[in-house]
């Protein structure tokens, strides 16, 4: 549904406005606008809060004739005037959304609701969208400004928009994972990092419902909200997240946690992540062994392209370690490696170590520091490069989002922040 042919109405008009009868008495202001969230679609309006005398009262959203600026009118005889309380599931559009902060699901970022735009459609009013425009919300701090109409132009359909609602004490909702989905882990980190704690912890509770995305998020979170969310888990909670992440981005995170918590949660991880991050856990974060992973595809010389294309299919990691199949020999020494386009060239039937360039592969030794990593990658060009021991054994690989990741200034990270908030 398209909002540009529509009459739309903000709540900013409706808002204080006089409530009149059909013979034009009035009865009151109103004080809100009560509407009913559901998952997809344009929440219907259930009613208003009005204040009459000195009482709250609800009228119901078949009671209201015409809504307009500085204007509402009732088209019934008479009302009741049933004392406002809030149901379950009813959210109030001044109260609760007003000013406050909105996820926009297709630009990725958070959005201030400056005003809400309300328009009839068929027997029904509802919510069609938003005003972020900075001269909205000018135009409403004014004193003694007249009721403007909205700028269709400045509206985002609220189609695109998903507003919090954990303040809201009877929304009991959650924001849609559908939706969320439908954004990068990075862009939902970004979105965590820029909203207030609570409004991140309700995020976070939102992707809980699917690990994979969850430990996704996790990973792309900066330290400081990595521990600031884990820190009201118990430690069962939280080993069950860094079980879903990799084990080098598991590692990092665990020498960020209280030291007192560290063990514990160490332990309750799967046998088989435990292992390797108690092996990343023995480097110095600074040199090649605190920067790769030990997860890699490798295969042996006879083994066939298509046996390693089929390895690389059901491999479950990041697409910059996809990149590169490398091959070892007996207990994992390294022979070489051949780049994934190489092998999608290649006749399904020839043997990896046909496809080998160099007999002596180039590798990085684990206790090689930054700044060697990045002046071998640079080199050789590899978005993925092998970390060995001293005896030419492979323990890991490095990707470039890890060495990008770990060269980042700081103060680029909190400019990426500001910039997602905007």
């Amino acid at each position: 549904m398209s909002i540009d042919n529509l009459e739309l109405i903000p709540l900013s008009g409706l808002i204080g406005s006089p409530v009149l009868d059909r013979a034009g008495e009035r009865l009151g202001r109103v004080e809100d606008v009560i509407v009913r969230l559901r998952e997809g679609g344009y929440p219907p309006v259930t009613g208003l809060r009005v204040r009459i005398g000195g009482r709250r009262v609800f009228v119901p959203a078949d009671q209201l004739g015409s809504l307009g600026l500085g204007r509402v009118t009732l088209s019934g005889e008479t009302f009741n005037l049933l004392r406002f309380e809030r149901r379950p599931g009813e959210v109030l559009l001044k109260e609760d959304v007003l000013d406050r902060k909105l996820i926009n699901v297709e630009a990725g970022r958070l959005v201030n609701a400056n005003d809400v735009a309300l328009a009839r459609i068929g027997n029904r009013w509802r919510v069609m969208g938003v005003d972020t425009s900075p001269r909205r919300l000018f135009w409403r701090l004014l004193p003694g400004r007249p009721r403007r109409p909205l700028d269709p132009r400045s509206v985002i359909d609220w189609s695109g928009v998903e507003p919090f609602v954990g303040h809201v004490p009877t929304a009991r909702l959650l924001l849609p994972l559908r939706r969320l989905k439908r954004l990068h882990p990075a862009q939902i980190a970004d979105l965590v990092e820029a909203a207030s704690h609570e409004q991140g912890e309700e995020i976070i509770d939102a992707v809980h419902a699917d690990p994979e995305l969850e430990a996704d998020v996790f990973e792309e979170l900066d330290s400081e909200h990595q521990v600031e969310f884990l820190r009201n888990r118990s430690d069962e909670e939280a080993a069950k997240v860094l079980a879903e992440m990799g084990p080098d981005d598991a590692a990092d995170l665990i020498t960020e946690l209280e030291q007192e918590r560290r063990a514990k949660i160490l332990t309750l991880l799967p046998a088989k992540q435990q292992a390797k991050v108690r092996g990343l856990l023995a480097y110095n974060p600074e040199t090649a062994g605190g920067l790769m992973s030990p997860d890699f595809v490798s295969v042996s010389p006879e083994t066939t392209v298509g046996t390693a294309l089929q390895k690389v299919k059901r491999a479950d990691l990041s697409m910059q370690a996809l990149t590169t199949v490398f091959v070892v020999e007996a207990e994992q020494l390294l022979r070489g490696s051949v780049p994934l386009p190489a092998l999608l060239s290649a006749d399904a039937t020839e043997s990896v170590s046909a496809l080998v360039e160099s007999s002596t592969p180039p590798k990085l030794r684990v206790d090689a520091d930054l700044a060697d990593v990045a002046l071998f990658m640079t080199d050789y060009n590899a978005t993925a490069a092998p970390v060995t021991d001293s005896a030419g054994r492979m323990l890991g690989v490095i990707t470039v989002d890890d060495l990008l990741e770990a060269m980042l200034p700081e103060e680029w990270r909190r400019r990426a922040e500001a910039a997602a908030s905007e």
